[in-house]
């Protein structure tokens, strides 16, 4: 998966960003992502929207034949596309969909992070 929007950064600084500091890796199996598992998010992300990550957000599952799964671990606001993934809960990812990391404001979710798949 490729970073594809940071909050506060704009498309040129996030492209100048080396590659490997913009992705996640997912091999087959399962994949857990948060701070506890990438350091990406601290590269990428102001430090009040780095809090709003949790330790293990989103658990991924790549099984052949089967697709690439995420599950929401946390009860921060994930979304997929634009429609939120209540914690618990199990989508199936596509390519070229986006996987949102938001946070609350006011009675809104706010997009602070993005990746395609």
């Amino acid at each position: 998966m490729e970073c594809t929007f940071v909050e506060g950064r704009t498309p040129a600084t996030l492209a100048g960003v080396p590659p490997d500091a913009r992705a996640i890796g997912i091999a087959e199996g399962s994949t857990q992502i948060g701070r506890q598992h990438q350091q990406i998010f601290e590269t990428l992300l102001a430090t009040q929207n780095l809090s709003l990550i949790s330790r293990t957000h989103v658990q991924l599952e790549l099984r052949p034949g089967a697709g690439l799964t995420a599950t929401n671990m946390s009860s921060n606001p994930l979304y997929l596309d634009n429609e939120a993934v209540p914690k618990g809960e199990v989508r199936r990812l596509l390519p070229d969909q986006v996987l949102s990391f938001a946070r609350l404001e006011g009675a809104s979710h706010i997009y602070f992070l993005q990746f395609s798949v």
